[in-house]
């Protein structure tokens, strides 16, 4: 094999060349996500002028002159062959210009079709296999397109791409052929299916860490390397026992309140990087300080005694979930913000609410997004003199009746009485017995480490199996009162004698070797004191356990009152009632998207979906699913065409909507919770339209008033701050003066301003912070940004433009 670095567009040079995808080769599947990646790497090539940019590797077989068999790399061959087409078509259309007449002729003639090529008979460069060769064909040729086809959907994105860039097709096309692939020839005594085998192997591939460790050293002078690897990187790894993937994945949820998928991490990180102000050194600082953190969580060496003792229990449940909480909250305390009883106070108040929602049987999976956004939420509503464990307690307490709710004791007892705790995992077993062994004593008995030893076990005092003593000794309903308490609370117990002893009865039980006679341990105290044991015994003692637990696993009140409430965040649930309800944002797989109503959030997230589950909804809609049709027209007027050929009923009410959506999740297999709602206050308002002139921007009025008066950070904003940025960006002119902070400020909230000069102001501060960060954030919590928001308020009801 031989090989050298070329423009990938030299792969379609010349008039006859074919590119042929073999049949054995799997379909063309890039979505999306990738075809992002690639024209914002474009994107970024055009803004630095980059000379060029590397874009991975395609092996061939050259089986001819013309004729080259890709072996590898059909992927990217393909997308950047849809991306020539899309600004081919763009330039045709007008929708983006060029000095070169002749541009798009040539970008067909020469990277898409061959010598002789007609709309009859099209003779096409690159050969993708059967059914992407059909979606490809369609797209060169103008007939009507496969909307079911990722070529097609990856086309499409590109023309809105292309239609929406601020540079010109000159730009993008000099870009395009920057783009640098090692193109791999395969040699006369190279066997095309041992390479295919080869580099579709299952390799150790790089860790997303490694990856990581690359983007952040790469390009750096010897010196500077050895100076962040020794100072950061490798303590870095020492601190979180190189578990380095899943401490930066807990990391970016802290500082961005998303958490990304574990093979995600690096592409989050890169994105995180982008978005910060930070420098690399600046960044690598603050990982290792949280990599302090999350050692001492761990290891349960806070330095905080109540602390320490509470999390080296609450460890044995694996609940690294909290991290993103738990991490900033032992930073501030080392910063001297808070003190150690707030902190040790809000530890066992996490413990609880785990705990708790554990025993209930309330699902796991929303705590990622509770702990995601807890503690940067507490911090921005506390008052300076308010306990962060209150603050953490109110944002918890205001979550009941959604699935992120804290059960109360009433629900709690029932259950903790109920529940079968031998069924819990054997880690969760362990710490249910250490804690209710120890609870709140400082004579510590290590529960725990001797179960998970062996030493001791968890023993049923009726047995699991009833022999005739233990018929006798439970009466004529033994039957009865074995299914209903067998492993419930009030008949478990941990022993350390000998298994074979388990069907013994009671009184044998009792009084052998290590038998509940002479067991140390405060569990068995009421074992020893019984002479029989039967349903009326094991209900006292559940009964007993279960005033220990509510008491272990309190559920605190608290007084605190933010002085402004935050927005209610509520999930679509499977029968949450939104009927006059008004929407702001919402979040799906870790974006947060700000909205004008619910119909615009529907359009909104059925785009994504789609881009992620195309065929899928296809079929779901020409399945006839309800509110769903596929075709060229819709089934009724209440339709709307959400992409070519999917239409979706949005005209109708908040209630129908959640059906809509609730019918597509189940078929997608996606739960209903995963999509959150950031709502306004409770209100019988109906929602407000959606198409005024300034509607894109006044969508962001209420965010931007629950920052007013807070304690919010950069991180808190991030997202308003670049939403805000890319709806005024139409808005913005060159000729904008630039605004002193301190009048505009006073101006803002004292004097009527034409949206002219509303928009001239964003263009200040958005000019300011570039240069002093910071402003911005200052600008939000103040109050500055939404006063100059409902500035357009004003004007969108008297009828005034902009323009």
């Amino acid at each position: 094999m031989k090989g050298e670095v070329r423009d990938i567009v030299r792969i379609f040079d010349g008039n006859d060349t074919e590119l042929i995808i073999p049949v054995y080769q799997r379909n063309y599947d890039w979505s999306e996500e990738q075809c992002a990646r690639l024209f914002d790497d474009l994107v970024d090539v055009i803004t630095h002028d980059r000379p060029k940019h590397f874009f991975g590797a395609v092996v061939g077989n050259p089986e001819t002159k013309f004729r080259w068999v890709v072996i590898d790399g059909q992927q990217r061959i393909t997308t950047v062959s849809l991306l020539i087409l899309a600004l081919a078509d763009a330039l045709d259309e007008g929708e983006i210009e060029s000095t070169d007449a002749e541009l798009a002729d040539r970008l067909r003639r020469n990277y898409l079709e061959n010598a002789g090529s007609t709309v009859a008979e099209p003779k096409l460069k690159l050969k993708p296999v059967k059914d992407d060769l059909d979606s490809y064909r369609r797209l060169l040729t103008g007939q009507e397109l496969n909307e079911r086809s990722n070529a097609t959907a990856n086309y499409c994105y590109f023309r809105e791409r292309i239609r929406d860039a601020d540079f010109d097709g000159d730009k993008l096309w000099t870009a395009i052929g920057r783009l640098e692939t090692m193109i791999l020839d395969l040699e006369n005594h190279d066997d095309p299916q041992r390479i295919f085998e080869s580099l579709n192997s299952t390799g150790k591939s790089l860790t997303e860490s490694d990856k990581i460790r690359n983007l952040v050293l790469m390009g750096l002078t010897v010196k500077e390397q050895e100076n962040l690897y020794e100072n950061y990187w490798n303590r870095i790894e020492h601190n979180v026992a190189y578990d380095t993937d899943a401490f930066i994945r807990l990391y970016l949820v802290t500082r961005t309140r998303k958490t990304p998928r574990l093979d995600h991490v690096y592409e989050a990180f890169k994105r995180f990087l982008d978005s910060t102000d930070d420098s690399i050194e600046t960044v690598l600082h603050s990982m290792r300080d949280y990599s302090e953190y999350y050692r001492d969580l761990n290891t349960a060496k806070t330095g905080i005694t109540q602390a320490d003792r509470r999390l080296r229990r609450f460890n044995i449940m694996r609940r690294e979930v909290a991290m993103p909480t738990l991490m900033p909250l032992l930073g501030d305390h080392r910063a001297g913000d808070l003190q150690a009883e707030d902190v040790a106070a809000t530890i066992e108040l996490i413990d609880s609410y785990i705990f708790r929602r554990l025993v209930v049987d309330i699902p796991t999976h929303g705590l990622n997004k509770i702990f995601a956004t807890l503690y940067s939420e507490a911090r921005r509503i506390r008052h300076h003199d308010a306990l962060i464990a209150d603050v953490i307690a109110y944002l918890l307490y205001r979550r009941a009746g959604t699935s992120g709710e804290f059960p109360d004791d009433n629900t709690f007892r029932e259950a903790f009485g109920t529940r079968n705790f031998f069924a819990f995992r054997p880690h969760n077993r362990r710490y249910l017995f250490e804690c209710l062994e120890n609870r709140d004593s400082k004579d510590i008995v290590d529960v725990a480490g001797a179960l998970e030893r062996g030493e001791l076990s968890v023993e049923h005092v009726m047995p699991q199996t009833l022999t005739k003593a233990w018929r006798e000794e439970l009466g004529p309903d033994a039957e009865e009162i074995h299914h209903e308490w067998l492993h419930r609370i009030g008949n478990l117990t941990v022993t350390g004698y000998n298994s074979e002893y388990s069907n013994s009865s009671f009184q044998t039980k009792k009084s052998i070797p290590e038998g509940f006679d002479s067991s140390p341990y405060r569990l068995n105290d009421s074992i020893k004191k019984a002479d029989t044991w039967g349903e009326e015994q094991i209900e006292r003692r559940s009964k007993r356990l279960s005033d220990i637990a509510v008491a272990y696993w309190a559920k605190p009140k608290t007084g605190f009152e933010p002085v402004r409430e935050p927005l209610p965040e509520v999930p679509m649930g499977d029968d949450t009632d939104f009927t006059s309800r008004s929407i702001i944002a919402y979040e799906f797989n870790d974006v947060s998207v700000t909205v004008k109503s619910f119909k615009d959030m529907m359009r909104s997230l059925l785009k994504t979906l789609i881009a992620q589950h195309r065929e899928s909804i296809f079929e779901y809609a020409e399945a006839g699913a309800f509110g769903f049709s596929a075709g060229p027209k819709p089934t009724n007027r209440y339709q709307e065409e959400i992409v070519s050929q999917l239409w979706v009923q949005t005209r109708n009410s908040t209630a129908e909507k959640m059906t809509i959506l609730r019918g597509l999740f189940q078929h997608l297999g996606i739960d209903t919770d995963d999509l959150v709602f950031t709502l306004r206050p409770l209100t019988d308002d109906e929602e407000p339209e959606d198409n005024g002139p300034y509607a894109d921007i006044l969508k962001f009025l209420s965010q931007a008033e629950s920052f007013i008066n807070t304690d919010a950070v950069a991180d808190d904003i991030a997202d308003l701050r670049s939403g805000l940025r890319d709806a005024i960006q139409p808005y913005l002119t060159s000729q904008a003066q630039p605004r002193d902070i301190q009048t505009l400020r006073e101006e803002a909230t004292q004097n009527s301003f034409t949206p002219e000069e509303v928009f001239n102001a964003f263009q200040s501060l958005v000019e300011i912070d570039k240069y002093l960060p910071g402003k911005f954030v200052g600008a939000v919590t103040d109050g500055t940004i939404a006063a100059l928001i409902r500035q357009l308020q004003g004007a969108e009801a008297t009828g005034a433009s902009g323009g």
